[in-house]
């Protein structure tokens, strides 16, 4: 502490115009993506089927969250703003798609979709972001009135959307509880908890950002463009948002900690409840030895 003190004290005798807020911003984003990197290394040498699409998709997260940084250190426009929560979300619904396609569930046929329900509801959803992620960028616009775009409201209203149809092709398709008399191994046994624990996590996770943006509509859609209308308002160009109390500051704040959120949802998926099955299986080794 008392290094990172001189150097502080350093650059102010210099005169040097220190964004300290930009740093810390930057050094998170580091970890993070360090934190994403980690988990790929795990996937890169893999066999699994699902290991490509997991590094594939962790990648994309790691953009992302490099695309977050330089966003919160720019004019924080209102448009790429909108593009990073829908691709957070897009992320998400990819997390499923790859666990249904590629996971290690022992009735998965490997790098296909073996269901011609899951097949609909996946290529549906993957139609429906298109849509949303053009139209939403094209009306990301603030007006007198109407400070919180319909683009959010379309792309939240898609995420919602999206979490219903994928927990029903769950429920029809994966909550199978025992195996048939060919998978009646260690190994498919240990695929399918796998497979279980993943998908428990994603669902666990997707409650909590159904929750988050609910609430992220109501206050912009409901609250700030019918009851706060002075909170936060349009800038000279329409295209940035202006907050004029501290309220105004922390909505903004929750769309980006949101998008963040999401973007968590792969690691945890794909590398924490690995780490964690792998921990328990190890201990219950352990305890029959003994």
């Amino acid at each position: 502490m008392i290094i990172i003190d001189d150097i502080i004290e350093a650059v102010s005798d210099a005169d040097f115009d220190v964004d300290y807020k930009g740093i810390i911003t930057i050094l998170k984003a580091a970890w993070t993506t360090f934190g994403i990197y980690n988990a790929t290394m795990i996937w890169s040498n893999s066999e699994s089927s699902l290991a490509r699409p997991a590094v594939r998709l962790l990648s994309f997260n790691a953009i992302l969250v490099v695309l977050i940084t330089i966003y919160k250190l720019t004019r924080e426009e209102i448009a790429p703003l909108f593009v990073l929560q829908c691709l957070g979300h897009y992320s998400n619904f990819l997390v499923f798609a790859a666990l249904t396609g590629f996971g290690s569930h022992p009735k998965i046929k490997k790098g296909k979709r073996g269901d011609r329900r899951i097949s609909l509801a996946i290529w549906t959803l993957h139609l429906l972001y298109a849509v949303v992620l053009v139209l939403g960028f094209l009306w990301a616009e603030c007006a007198e009135g109407n400070v919180y775009p319909i683009s959010f409201v379309m792309s939240d209203s898609l995420f919602l959307v999206s979490y219903v149809m994928l927990l029903y092709v769950k429920k029809r398709g994966f909550d199978i509880n025992d195996l048939n008399d060919d998978d009646d191994d260690d190994t498919s046994k240990e695929d399918l908890e796998l497979f279980e624990a993943q998908v428990a996590v994603f669902f666990s996770q997707q409650r909590i950002l159904v929750i988050w943006h609910s609430v992220e509509m109501i206050l912009g859609y409901v609250l700030l463009n019918q009851f706060f209308e002075e909170a936060v308002t349009c800038d000279e160009n329409n295209d940035a948002w202006v907050f004029n109390f501290k309220a105004g500051k922390l909505f903004l704040l929750m769309h980006t900690f949101g998008v963040k959120q999401s973007l968590g949802v792969a690691s945890k998926v794909f590398c924490k409840t690995v780490k964690k099955l792998e921990k328990k299986r190890r201990k219950e080794a352990k305890k029959k030895k003994e």
